[in-house]
């Protein structure tokens, strides 16, 4: 499942500069993101803990959770993001199960990453 093809509409693409902040730590949430191009880093406390490239997604947390940002996401390149917001998110769970489980295994991965990292 490709997110980027299910999200797409040229309405949608929001262009984000490099070195702007998609969103920062403590920010509300309201979106998640999917990559169509370019890479954004994700920082917590001034380390970049992952490079999301084309394809992938961030910010899925927040909605999940209905918190506030736990990090910074800023683009490393210019980037062209697919804004997925809470009640799209909650439609497509609901609708798309295969939609649920390729977030749930994205975490999964980062998780894992993270874990890995941790052991050092």
């Amino acid at each position: 499942m490709k997110l980027p093809d299910i999200f797409s509409s040229p309405a949608n693409v929001r262009s984000v500069p490099q070195g702007a902040a998609v969103f920062n730590a403590g920010d509300e949430s309201g979106e998640m993101y999917v990559v169509q191009s370019g890479e954004v880093e994700i920082v917590i406390n001034g380390v970049v803990v992952e490079t999301v490239g084309p394809e992938g997604f961030f910010g899925e947390i927040s909605l999940i959770e209905d918190s506030v940002r736990a990090a910074d996401a800023i683009a490393r390149t210019d980037c062209r993001l697919l804004p997925v917001n809470r009640h799209h998110f909650l439609y497509m769970v609901d609708e798309m199960p295969q939609f649920a489980l390729h977030v749930m295994k994205g975490m999964a991965d980062r998780l894992r990453r993270a874990d890995k990292r941790a052991e050092g």
